[in-house]
């Protein structure tokens, strides 16, 4: 008879009847998306870093004068080729200058106008890289105003930068998991306080406490997995959106760092929102239950 009693209630008892429940999914779907977002950023910032490192460390720039003369530019060249850990020197053309250029001053780039270097790329041997001071000082008595680049300030630079903003990116993913958390709380005791005389009457008839607190957690998941899907879709549909929008992570690079910002066809950006949907359902569902649990603990 309790049993049937108690069944028959059940219909009363669903979180999702109030106001503050209905708001729940809206509040995760938010939370998810931020979360998932910030996820994907740090795969952008480690996957940028980790690339550009890769390609520049084999790499050197060296900047020319506009004004040296082709006698002087075809020593420059003829002095790197015979230097020991130099595998090849390639000096840009116009166009390539143009296109390095072209995020700073538009697609027509005026190079003839503007006093712009030449710039020589340098691929050196990892395995034997050349003596950079001797080769600065034997550039020096050639051309004095050429300046080499060996991209390291730059890197180091990037490095402390991309820590800075994963342990930001992290801290707003655990501060959209919490506050998942703490609107979970709330809603459930909004319900739990509407619908607090069918609560006491289903556990004074006898309902055991895992019972009650098991109709308000499936309740709970369920909305909380419809609010993170909702979210990792609006995040998906998001970088779906900016997709090449990526390539501004390069205007701070030097010549020939890489563009390797994660995109809608990584494993890795699939995995992460699917993973933050089914986080935010978990901690929705535990969440749920603690808070029910803990309200039941006092009564008779």
């Amino acid at each position: 008879m309790i049993g049937f009693r108690f069944g028959a209630a059940r219909r009363d008892l669903p979180l999702g009847h109030d106001e503050a429940a209905r708001f729940l999914p809206w509040v995760v779907a938010l939370m998810v998306y931020v979360a998932g977002l910030g996820g994907i950023g740090l795969i952008a910032l480690d996957e940028t870093v980790r690339a550009a490192e890769r390609s520049l460390a084999t790499s050197l720039t060296l900047q020319v004068p506009p004004d040296t003369s082709k006698a002087r530019m075809e020593t420059v060249l003829a002095l790197l080729g015979q230097t020991k850990g130099i595998q090849s020197a390639n000096l840009l053309d116009p166009k390539e200058l143009a296109r390095l250029l072209e995020p700073w001053l538009g697609p027509k780039v005026p190079l003839d106008e503007l006093p712009v270097p030449r710039l020589i790329d340098l691929q050196i041997d990892p395995a034997g890289p050349p003596d950079l001071a001797a080769l600065r000082q034997q550039l020096a008595s050639v051309v004095p105003e050429a300046r080499l680049d060996d991209h390291r300030p730059w890197l180091a630079g990037a490095r402390a930068a991309a820590r800075r903003g994963e342990s930001v990116l992290a801290l707003v993913i655990a501060a959209a998991l919490g506050l998942i958390a703490l609107s979970t709380v709330f809603a459930v005791r909004a319900t739990l306080r509407a619908e607090r005389s069918v609560v006491e009457l289903v556990h004074l008839l006898g309902a055991a406490d895992a019972a009650i607190a098991r109709r308000f957690t499936m309740r709970a998941l369920t909305l909380g997995l419809i609010g993170g899907i909702a979210g990792a879709a609006a995040a998906f549909l998001t970088l779906a959106a900016l997709g090449g929008a990526g390539s501004v992570v390069q205007l701070a690079a030097p010549p020939g760092a890489p563009d390797t910002v994660a995109g809608i066809a990584d494993w890795r950006v699939w995995g992460i929102l699917a993973g933050a949907a089914l986080a935010a359902g978990l901690v929705v569902m535990v969440s749920a239950r603690l808070t029910v649990r803990r309200w039941l603990a006092p009564l008779p």
